[in-house]
């Protein structure tokens, strides 16, 4: 076993954040493994950029990320900066079930450990490195920033008002923050639900957007790893979903490496399974390669470290359908940081060139044909409510729909036998003849079962025609 062990701990703006990071810190501190604690709320993305930056052994954030005020946790990173994968997360789980109730549990005292030298209270060195860094990611774009683009910026209450407002500004956007969203508050008390992917947490920037006559905005969730987007149109304030957003910033930054002659042969994007398939035709265009994982940006980032190491693929970018995106080689994680940076930089030169991100969209839909999705979730509460969803999944596997909007079903993928080299996942997804997928999954954090409807046809009609008609097959199967 190594000596020398070490780890990098953080905390969101959470109820009992602060002091759930100091607790852990006092557990590995008596156990004899050095911890680098923020000294203030910090970005999930950071962390995971800390860890490697720090050649630390692991990290970890106490988080519940996009969760209501309710909620607290406990993200466990290793030593590539990814948050562990299940065959990492069943060992400590193993471990944490060997504990006697807890009482076995070695602690040190918080200020004793910081004397000692086993806790290190950090300063802002990694957090200026790591801003410096995306800086210079985004400088080898050769972003050409419009004065005159307005963005509205809302962290939701979380970490992200300090990085992204720093980041923004450092590359000359006009932006403006949501003020009464800037500040941390545990309780969240502006929003109902602090999340981007729902449109009611944005009902004050959307306030803030018109008083300003503002072009876009952009809310990150509390441990700023996911964003949200809307922009001004003729039709008011319209927002793009995770699929549509991850397009759009694939196809930009590809353009610019592109243009910049610095596009790699060798050229990675990294997609999980639920999220659209239009990344395939955009990526073909520009001689990139695409990879699929299992749902949960961890599985991205596993990938992301093995070419790393093996250096036989360029990895460019990554995204999943739940808003959450990685541009460059700084973290293993997704980060609303660096993807902020990126929305300002793509539509201040859509901007220039007067166009929007709608029409933008567009073009992409005429040139790659038109890809469409939609997300089903079905909640099943208590003993059972897991019953139901297992039966489900079961009548998935053995009767499963055999046409959708008079497409036949062609092929029925069981990802818990293991499929395509990924680990074995309790996902089925069913295939009709090219057109049509729809995957089915059981959430790993809720009583829910999801269904992912994704759709490719020749015009914008049909595609929302056969979304409907899948909609209603998934319903009348659920119940």
């Amino acid at each position: 076993q190594k000596k020398d062990l070490s780890v990098v701990i953080a905390y969101d703006t959470r109820h009992k954040s602060p002091e759930f990071s100091e607790v852990a810190s006092e557990v590995f501190a008596a156990n004899g493994i050095k911890v680098y604690l923020f000294s203030e709320q910090t970005a999930t993305p950071i962390l995971s950029y800390a860890v490697r930056h720090l050649k630390a052994d692991g990290g970890l954030v106490i988080t519940a990320s996009h969760n209501p005020k309710e909620y607290n946790g406990y993200k466990v990173y290793t030593s590539d900066g990814t948050q562990a994968v299940p065959k990492y997360a069943e060992i400590i789980i193993n471990e944490v079930n060997k504990l006697d109730y807890f009482t076995d549990v070695k602690r040190m005292n918080f200020d004793e450990a910081v004397k000692s030298g086993m806790v290190t209270v950090l300063d802002d060195t990694v957090y200026n490195d790591y801003i410096q860094e995306i800086y210079g990611f985004i400088q080898t774009l050769n972003p050409k920033i419009n004065k005159d683009l307005k963005f509205i910026y809302s962290p939701l209450h979380g970490t992200g008002y300090r990085p992204v407002m720093e980041i923004l500004e450092k590359l000359g956007v006009n932006v403006i923050a949501e003020p009464s969203q800037a500040k941390p508050d545990p309780d969240f008390s502006t929003v109902s639900y602090p999340n981007p992917e729902d449109k009611g947490a944005f009902k004050l920037g959307i306030e803030l957007a018109e008083k300003e006559n503002a072009d876009i905005i952009c809310a990150t969730d509390p441990d700023s790893d996911r964003i949200g987007v809307f922009e001004k149109s003729e039709k008011g304030y319209i927002t793009f979903n995770g699929n549509e957003m991850g397009i759009m910033l694939s196809h930009f930054i590809l353009t610019k490496l592109k243009e910049q002659k610095k596009l790699p042969q060798n050229g990675l994007i990294i997609k999980t399974i639920v999220s659209t398939d239009m990344i395939f035709p955009i990526a073909a265009d520009f001689g990139v390669s695409v990879e699929q994982t299992l749902t949960g940006f961890k599985f991205i980032g596993e990938r992301m470290e093995y070419y790393h190491c093996n250096g036989n693929r360029k990895y460019i970018f990554g995204f999943e359908e739940s808003y959450g995106s990685l541009a460059g080689d700084h973290a293993r994680d997704k980060d609303a940081v660096i993807a902020a940076a990126l929305i300002a930089v793509m539509t201040s030169e859509l901007k220039n060139k007067k166009m929007t991100l709608k029409k933008y969209l567009d073009t992409l839909y005429k040139k790659y044909g038109f890809f469409k999705e939609s997300l089903l979730s079905y909640t099943f509460e208590g003993y059972e409510g897991v019953q139901k969803i297992k039966n489900i999944m079961s009548k998935m596997k053995k009767e499963p729909p055999v046409k959708i909007s008079g497409i036949k079903l062609t092929e029925s993928v069981d990802y818990n036998v293991g499929i395509e080299e990924l680990p074995k996942s309790d996902v089925v997804e069913l295939r009709y003849s090219g057109k049509i997928k729809l995957i089915a999954r059981p959430s790993g954090t809720e009583p829910k079962i999801k269904f992912y409807i994704m759709v490719n046809s020749p015009d914008e009609k049909t595609a929302d025609e056969i979304i409907k008609q899948a909609e209603l097959t998934v319903g009348e199967f659920v119940n």
